[in-house]
């Protein structure tokens, strides 16, 4: 029995690693429609143009077409509201699923990014081939096209992990005026277990309403840097809210971690020194609080190995997760 045990994990482990998916179709060929707008209501591929930039610098940076899975409710009604999904660095996987129904069930129009596909990327074991920040490019211009379509009113933003650093950095106008002059914000931004090494000062001015939901147990983006951000702004108009759920690990609400797993070379992101923690420049680079920017992949594996120590555990929790449903649906009611 304890072998079978072992071999499962072992499968599993190989699934998690791997991604173990079929090789993906690009949806964006030459020949296929780049949409500007949209005003289908219909469940659809979306290809659409972002900029491929590793921060909120944008000269010289290239422009890159990606794509959105476009879901709509069973239900149709007048109008909608609609809900923008950003995976982590593991890419889009079948958990993200649950979230998709979860929030069409709920009435919510769905777009969910795929940051990768077109990128090139399966997925990204050293949290460097591309920013959070890059996500959150794509994300915006995702609302850019989302708030085109007639009967779509408020867009929230969801972000697991490193997918979560835009959901935070959403909430900050020193951010989101250097995407578009903050003429489109999103009405509201969920983090989870998000990478929360970001900081601005404590008279930044602020945005939407932010819901933070961390692991009390994760020690791959530890909660404590998301607690500093939460008490350093939660006096701001009360716009952020956290959530610690105790137990809880990184990926918690991926059942493929139902045995939990040790990976010894991953990155324990915890240290948290002038050195460590990063903000945005006046002109929109990524640079630490010391003041050393990070302009690429290079410099941000520089800077996770030098704020980091080696070794971390995932693990699902079925607690966790449906608390995780709850307080979204909850929150996301009150914009």
């Amino acid at each position: 029995m304890l072998e079978v045990i072992k071999l499962i994990s072992v499968l599993l482990m190989f699934l998690i690693v791997t991604g173990c998916s079929n090789t993906k179709i690009n949806p964006c060929s030459d020949e296929t429609k780049v949409y500007s707008s949209i005003n289908i209501e219909i469940d659809k591929k979306v290809c659409f143009k972002s900029i491929d930039s590793y921060d909120l610098n944008y000269n010289k940076k290239p422009e890159i077409i990606i794509y959105g899975n476009l879901i709509f409710p069973k239900i149709k009604k007048s109008e909608y509201d609609a809900v923008i999904l950003s995976h982590g660095s593991g890419g889009l996987r079948k958990y993200h699923n649950s979230y998709v129904d979860l929030l069409t069930n709920n009435g919510y129009v769905v777009f969910q990014i795929d940051h990768y596909l077109n990128r090139g990327i399966k997925y990204d074991k050293t949290f460097s081939k591309v920013s959070g920040i890059t996500f959150m490019n794509d994300a915006f211009r995702a609302l850019n096209l989302i708030k085109t379509h007639p009967k779509i009113k408020k867009v929230a933003y969801i972000g697991w992990s490193q997918g979560g650093v835009g959901p935070i950095l959403s909430h900050f106008r020193q951010a989101t005026d250097l995407i578009n002059n903050s003429k489109y914000l999103f009405d509201a931004s969920v983090a989870i277990y998000p990478y929360c090494g970001f900081t601005f000062n404590e008279e930044a001015k602020t945005n939407n309403p932010l819901l933070i939901l961390t692991g009390r147990s994760d020690d791959l983006t530890p909660e404590q840097a998301c607690i500093n951000i939460y008490d350093k702004f939660s006096t701001n108009e009360n716009k952020i809210k956290h959530i610690s759920l105790e137990g809880a690990k990184h990926g918690y609400d991926n059942p493929f971690l139902f045995f939990g797993f040790t990976f010894d070379k991953l990155p324990s992101l915890h240290i948290i020194n002038d050195e460590c923690t990063l903000t945005i420049s006046k002109i929109g680079e990524i640079k630490t609080i010391s003041n050393e920017k990070v302009k690429g992949p290079n410099e941000s594996a520089k800077l996770l190995d030098k704020c980091s120590t080696k070794g971390v555990s995932v693990k699902y929790s079925p607690h966790a997760t449906e608390k995780t449903y709850i307080e979204i649906i909850e929150f996301l009611k009150t914009i």
